[in-house]
């Protein structure tokens, strides 16, 4: 009888042995799945700031910022998203004067490249690359306008990531 409780007590301890390395295990893939879908989400916000930057979509450049973000061009800091969104919306203003003026402008695009993403906890993570803004003129002619680097602090709010901080640092001689 004895020696039939101990095989119980064995076996049931290998059960809860078990079912502690599956759990460990299942954590441990819902974690890594987690990042990856994080990095491929700040990927994609990083996409989400070129694009409407390029579009002059003022709504949609503020969008990919929190409340409260920090925006640091060049030592020229703005901050909260309506001071932000006002980039894109003196853009517009400089584009139709122009246009009104009848002076040419090119489409401007802005690439950004050599990512770098750290998540640092489930809703914080840091983001830096590099940029570069390219000018389409006459015949086609590609004239790069300046070049430099982005580091950014990002900030996981209701399931979507954000820019809660950005330095553009231009790259000088």
């Amino acid at each position: 009888m004895m020696r039939g409780f101990r095989i119980v007590v064995l076996v049931l301890s290998m059960g809860v042995v078990l079912s502690f390395v599956f759990v460990r295990t299942n954590t441990a893939q819902t974690g890594s799945l987690q990042e990856l879908q994080d990095r491929a989400d700040i990927q994609s916000l990083i996409v989400r700031y070129g694009t409407a930057l390029d579009t002059l979509d003022a709504d949609g450049y503020a969008a990919v910022f929190t409340e409260d973000a920090e925006l640091d061009v060049a030592g020229n800091v703005r901050k909260g998203r309506q001071q932000i969104r006002a980039i894109v919306t003196g853009l517009q203003e400089s584009r139709a004067t122009n246009k009104a003026n009848g002076t040419p402008t090119s489409a401007l695009v802005h690439v950004i490249s050599n990512t770098s993403i750290e998540i640092v906890t489930g809703t914080e993570a840091r983001h830096h690359s590099y940029w570069q803004t390219v000018r389409v003129g006459a015949n086609n002619q590609i004239t790069v306008g300046a070049i430099g680097r982005y580091d950014d602090e990002l900030i996981k709010r209701n399931g979507r990531w954000l820019i809660r901080s950005r330095k553009i640092m231009p790259f000088t001689n």
